[in-house]
């Protein structure tokens, strides 16, 4: 079997720009404030459910939050 992609991820980025702390965060997500954490260094993936609450809750695509081959020269 092959291993889990590691996806990277711009939600810390998209969290700070809209002057979230992880806690709110996560309260709107339904998840618990590490979740989040864990998600931003990237030591966890999310399933599609808490991806899809992330994206609509954050105000972008998935694309924009989520990559498997990284996001270029833009910050993530």
């Amino acid at each position: 079997m092959t291993e889990p992609v590691a996806f990277q991820n711009r939600v810390k980025t998209y969290r700070v720009d809209r002057g979230l702390s992880r806690q709110a965060l996560a309260e709107r997500v339904q998840v618990h404030p590490q979740t989040i954490g864990a998600i931003e260094r990237g030591q966890f993936n999310p399933t599609i459910e808490i991806a899809l609450r992330l994206s609509e809750t954050l105000g972008v695509g998935l694309d924009d939050l989520f990559s498997r081959d990284g996001f270029g020269s833009l910050k993530s």
